[in-house]
């Protein structure tokens, strides 16, 4: 039997590798300092940054970022596997998003129905626990996007820019390495959608929601910058700039639209493979209250489920259940489910709890990504998970499911 895995250690050496350092509440300039983070050519796509020197399951990036600013995690550095959270000012009404690439395909996971400046800097923070990946921006303590996804269990975790004219060289030193936080804000509605999207990284594949653009300068009430960059959009295009110019001659095109169909949403576990997906909305449009009623009626006029949130913990667990018999691919279970559509903390701890049994011991479908992880960090981080179980005074049947279950991960090793 396998006591723990640390210990193993056939040479009985005392490398730098196999030395613990602090992985929580630490800047990227220490960890820089120590050789514990690198600078990353490529952390996605065409971009450049600084990232963790070792892999990681669960953690948190908090940075000040602005447009065309990208945080990653448990990213393979090969520009093919990775979350993210990124700022993408030009789009309407959809600027802070959280996105996947697997293998090359992307697909977006969820985004906060809101329009940022293109100039200002905003403090932003990534966080992955388990199954759960969530996105905050300057409210550090609610995250505007909440999103389930078991496609990627380990990598690197940083930040970095899109390279490209008239954006940052070099990604701001002010980034912090910190610990996954919760909790999260309830649902609002939960609704079957269809797909859209090649998967490319223009046109990752994504919930086909419906879309209300209409034109910043017949709208009154929006934040003075939407007005100035609709002004620039107009100005170029009356003197016979084509959207093709425009992009070629300051890099995007500016923001001459705002969308009045957007909602904050979050989807749980996401397939291009399904024909239908579920997602979670959390927040209306911030312009025009009703939006989320549209979308409920669209959906029901194409017979997609649409269900109102759940009251409490045993609701959560049947809703998962009937809906999971239409999703037999859903690795995520009923945990992560109660946990999105809840938002309590004691359920983000169980998630994490069922993600670490899952993938050591039950059906370990991502066995080789956790053997990525440092030993040490990922026996840490087990009785980390204990000790916030310990403290869990409510659902205690539950709880003393989940301690009997990373008890069987201590006690097997990996």
């Amino acid at each position: 039997m396998k006591i723990r895995a640390t210990l193993e250690i056939p040479d009985r050496s005392v490398t730098r590798d196999k030395l613990e350092y602090p992985t929580e509440n630490v800047s990227f300039a220490y960890l820089l300092s120590i050789d514990k983070a690198m600078g990353a050519k490529r952390i996605y796509s065409e971009s450049a940054g600084i990232v963790t020197a070792d892999s990681f399951t669960d953690k948190a990036v908090e940075t000040p970022m602005k447009n065309a600013g990208v945080i990653v995690a448990r990213d393979a550095l090969d520009g093919r596997n990775s979350y993210r959270a990124h700022i993408s000012a030009p789009r309407s009404t959809a600027d802070f998003a959280v996105e996947k690439v697997v293998a090359g395909i992307g697909a977006t996971l969820g985004y906060e129905a809101v329009d940022l400046s293109d100039v200002e800097w905003y403090i932003c923070k990534f966080s992955v626990s388990g199954s759960t990946l969530k996105a905050y921006r300057d409210d550090l303590v609610t995250p505007k996007v909440t999103v389930t996804d078991t496609s990627l269990t380990s990598g690197k975790f940083g930040y970095g820019y899109w390279m490209g004219e008239n954006r940052p060289a070099l990604p701001m030193m002010g980034a912090i390495l910190r610990a996954p936080s919760s909790p999260a804000p309830p649902a609002q509605a939960i609704i079957e959608l269809d797909i859209e999207g090649s998967g490319a990284p223009e046109d990752p594949h994504r919930p086909l929601l419906n879309k209300n653009l209409v034109e910043i300068q017949s709208l009154t009430g929006l934040p003075e910058f939407l007005y100035r960059e609709a002004k620039k959009y107009e100005v170029l295009r009356a003197r016979g700039f084509t959207d093709e110019e425009i992009q070629l001659l300051l890099g995007s095109i500016p923001q001459h639209q705002v969308d009045l169909g957007a909602v904050t949403w979050g989807a749980f576990e996401f397939s291009e493979k399904s024909p239908t997906n579920i997602i979670v909305v959390t927040g209306d449009n911030p312009y025009q209250q009703g939006a989320i009623q549209k979308h409920i009626e669209l959906a029901r006029s194409k017979n997609l489920k649409t269900l109102s949130p759940p009251r409490n913990y045993g609701e959560a667990v049947a809703q998962y259940q009937r809906l999971k018999r239409n999703y037999p691919y859903w690795l995520a279970g009923k945990d992560s489910y109660a946990y999105q559509v809840l938002g309590l903390e004691e359920l983000d701890i169980f998630q994490n709890v069922d993600f670490y049994f899952g993938e050591l011991v039950e059906h370990r479908t991502h066995y080789d990504q956790l053997k990525r992880v440092p030993d040490w960090e990922l026996w840490r981080k087990l009785e980390v998970l204990e000790e916030k179980l310990s403290k869990v005074t409510v659902l205690t049947e539950e709880r003393d499911k989940h301690i009997a279950k990373l008890k069987e991960v201590k006690r097997l090793g990996w």
